[in-house]
């Protein structure tokens, strides 16, 4: 099982090789390290829909690759499940747990994280953290979970706002699906469109199946169609 499905949200479609923009460049160096063994812990942290789900993915689906078992979990998810289920994460050589900020306030889920990290150092797992807070800015009751994820190798993720990394992004995600859209409609998504990350996922897979089959030139009632779709994720 790669994740624990709680029905909140369709499991996302991303790869590490998606983030290739320069603005990436400490995240994947993290995760380059993380895959050589050389840290156990690693905390990125960024405004809401700048990607950090997506990136979790990703990471887990690079550790399926190499025939290790990883899972990813929402801890906003997670929080109505009996506290048990956090020891069901045990076995995975990582875990990655996003939402962090969520248990702020639910003392016993602190613990049920603090023991997790314990026990996966013990094994020798790795684990993997999100937020919309830096480390200390993150107001936890916990001091010794506050102090374990002081401890990890931090990371902000870009806000999207540089061109370069909605660029390469855009052309990574395409060619890693085998999708072409018109040079106008990319032209227009990256200067147009929306800058976040996760919206900018988003736009693209509508746009991918209201394009699906496309093999004529785009009429202006259809470009229209495309552009007004993409300001939609704009506001």
């Amino acid at each position: 099982m790669r994740q624990l499905q709680l029905n909140i949200e369709p499991q996302l479609d991303a790869q590490i090789s998606d983030f290739s923009g320069p603005g990436w460049g400490a995240v994947i160096d993290a995760i380059r390290q993380l895959h050589a063994g050389l840290l156990n812990r690693f905390y990125v942290y960024g405004n809401a829909g700048s990607g950090k789900s997506h990136l979790l993915t990703a990471i887990c689906d690079s550790y399926l690759e190499l025939g290790k078992s990883a899972i990813k979990v929402s801890l906003l998810e997670l929080l109505d499940a009996p506290i048990e289920a956090i020891t069901s994460l045990e076995s995975y050589d990582l875990v990655a747990l996003d939402d962090i900020e969520a248990i702020i306030g639910v003392p016993h889920w602190q613990k049920a994280v603090f023991h997790l990290i314990n026990n996966h150092n013990e094994t020798g797992g790795q684990l993997v953290f999100s937020s919309r807070f830096a480390p200390k800015e993150l107001k936890l009751e916990l001091h010794d979970l506050r102090s374990r994820l002081n401890q990890a190798v931090s990371v902000s993720v870009p806000n999207g706002d540089d061109l370069a990394d909605r660029q390469a992004l855009l052309h990574s995600v395409l060619e890693r699906r085998g999708v072409h859209f018109d040079a106008q409609i990319i032209e227009y998504l990256l200067l147009h469109g929306p800058h976040q990350t996760s919206t900018l996922l988003q736009s693209v897979d509508q746009l991918e199946k209201l394009l699906q089959g496309e093999k004529v030139k785009l009429s202006h009632a259809t470009l229209r169609q495309i552009y007004a779709l993409i300001d939609e994720y704009r506001q």
